[in-house]
């Protein structure tokens, strides 16, 4: 069973890791974290993204990896 997630646009808190290219997304940039459409992602499996993956490979092709 496969459960159904977007993104969102979030401002990291703390430092954060992208999933995609393990570059550093720093306090206070914006980044984009997985969450579940109509069931809960926990945060410990939820993907997070920075700004120039999800620029440069959209949501679409994140999502499918």
């Amino acid at each position: 069973m496969e459960i159904e997630t977007r993104l969102i646009k979030k401002v990291a808190k703390f430092p954060r890791v992208c999933t995609n290219c393990n570059n550093e997304i720093p306090v206070g940039n914006a980044y984009h974290l997985e969450e579940g459409v109509k069931e809960h992602v926990h945060s410990l499996i939820a993907r997070q993204y920075c700004s120039d993956c999800y620029a440069k490979y959209g949501e679409r092709k994140l999502l499918n990896k």
